[in-house]
């Protein structure tokens, strides 16, 4: 079994450092290292563009993964820079805040499901985007997204702590 499936949280940072502010997700997860955060029960995850089927695509009744903490760019009108964050409950057809698919792969449908499928609670950290250059590579984020990475990163082991201090059930 892979050692992630083994972590009841995973914090997991999705997004492709080539095509700007896109590159949110992993950045996050860098600063999370940097900073030296580790538990013994949970798992930081620089997944790239291919968290819904090379991650989540992994979890299932027999992991024991309980709780995700997704770090993502969005696109849903805001000021660039600004942190959302959003569960299950926001990403029903009538919610106001739907994250954009930059990478090809819904990862908020793979969440749902996996939500349905195996029972994992999830939220999603989501920093508005200045730009996404998409099909354009260029490598580098705008000054307003990169000035949220701190903020996400603290704001991502907060959730991850919090649920850590619950009991197992």
């Amino acid at each position: 079994m892979l050692s992630f499936l083994e972590k009841r949280v995973l914090i997991v940072g999705c997004g492709n450092e080539l095509f700007g502010d896109d590159g949110f997700g992993p950045a996050v997860v860098r600063e999370i290292e940097r900073r030296g955060w580790s538990h013994p029960d949970a798992e930081v995850i620089d997944a790239g563009s291919g968290a819904p089927q090379n991650v989540f695509s992994l979890i299932d009744e027999e992991s024991r993964v309980e709780f995700i903490v997704v770090v993502d760019a969005v696109d849903v009108g805001e000021e660039p820079g600004t942190l959302l964050e959003f569960g299950p409950e926001d990403l029903s057809p009538d919610a106001r805040i739907i994250p954009v698919d930059a990478h090809g792969w819904s990862v908020e449908g793979a969440l749902l499901e996996l939500r349905e499928r195996a029972g994992v609670d999830f939220r999603i950290i989501g920093c508005q985007v200045k730009e996404l250059p998409i099909p354009e590579v260029r490598p580098g984020m705008s000054r307003p997204v990169r000035r949220a990475v701190p903020r996400a990163a603290e704001r991502a082991i907060q959730l991850a702590e919090r649920y850590l201090s619950r009991r197992t059930s």
